[in-house]
């Protein structure tokens, strides 16, 4: 080619997407249709039903099979202790009731009691009612969410906070079945289970069908207080949040705050079930973190290697 020859201006190469739109989008995807099923269709957030949700996006994104791949075996474990749980407190082990452990960690108080008699108003739902029950009906749907965006922006990632979290939760279970634990509107007398009030159950809405979904034949337990999942599950998340996004992470920290407010407050769990839950995730993460390093020292040619779809 003639060096002389003038070939017009060099084309720039195409503008990179910035990595935060992908999970952005996922995540508005997410929150909006869990919020139109909650609020419209009178829907609740169960596992299988969040999964569609998923697998629709995945469609979108062209990583249908390596979605089945990876969230099938997660999700079946998932349901499967879920299951599970619901036989803590049925085998004949003594319920415990850990009031006096509370009064103990919390200066001869039982902050349940304190925060009912300064917010709560018997006959009437008030905002911070409602927002407490949001933070605790989303148990299921924000660690699931978490971890979908997790799997969008690095796939080791999410890989390694599903076992961190099956892991916590099987070892959550054994603690049920051999020491179940009362939450404190069962134990502590006075205390309202504000969630009878704040969240309706849509078998009894006139009209309404019966949701048929998995996750309503699973057999729930009044006697899984101690730790308390509820709180451990979103401390989890935001940990492994932390480590992937460092500062910009921090919102997940802040949630799960606001769910452990919202449990004391509820009636449904204890501070100290919240430490126990604390403790579980804090365990759980840093347990899946030795045994990687573990794994990638025995078996180099074996690592999960992170994969970006962004």
């Amino acid at each position: 080619m003639d060096p002389g020859l003038d070939n017009g201006p060099v084309p720039a190469p195409p503008a990179r997407r910035p990595a935060y739109v992908l999970p952005l989008l996922a995540g508005a995807y997410l929150a909006a249709v869990t919020l139109f099923m909650v609020f419209v269709l009178h829907l609740s957030v169960s596992p299988e039903r969040l999964l569609l949700l998923m697998l629709i996006a995945a469609l979108v994104l062209g990583r249908t099979r390596l979605f089945l791949t990876d969230w099938i075996p997660f999700l079946i474990l998932f349901l499967g202790y879920e299951y599970l749980r619901g036989l803590g407190g049925k085998i004949g082990m003594p319920i415990h009731d850990v009031t006096g452990l509370e009064r103990l960690v919390c200066f001869g108080q039982v902050p349940t009691i304190l925060l009912q008699q300064a917010f709560y108003h018997a006959g009437r739902v008030s905002w911070y009612d409602i927002a407490a029950t949001m933070f605790y009906f989303l148990h299921f749907a924000f660690p699931l969410g978490l971890g979908y965006l997790f799997w969008i922006i690095d796939r080791g990632s999410f890989l390694r906070f599903s076992r961190a979290l099956i892991a916590m939760a099987f070892a959550a279970f054994f603690f049920y079945l051999l020491l179940p634990v009362a939450p404190p509107w069962i134990a502590v007398p006075g205390v309202v289970k504000i969630i009878d009030h704040t969240l309706p159950s849509f078998t009894d809405l006139p009209g309404v069908p019966v949701p048929a979904t998995l996750y309503h034949w699973l057999t729930p337990n009044l006697y899984a207080a101690m730790p308390s999942l509820h709180a451990a599950f979103p401390f989890l998340g935001a940990l492994f949040a932390l480590r992937l996004w460092g500062k910009a992470a921090w919102p997940t920290v802040v949630y799960a705050m606001c769910v452990w407010l919202s449990l004391v407050y509820l009636g449904e769990h204890y501070v100290v079930d919240i430490i126990g839950g604390v403790v579980f995730a804090l365990g759980a993460f840093f347990g899946e973190e030795l045994l990687t390093r573990w794994w990638r020292r025995h078996h180099p040619l074996h690592a999960i290697p992170s994969r970006s779809f962004s």
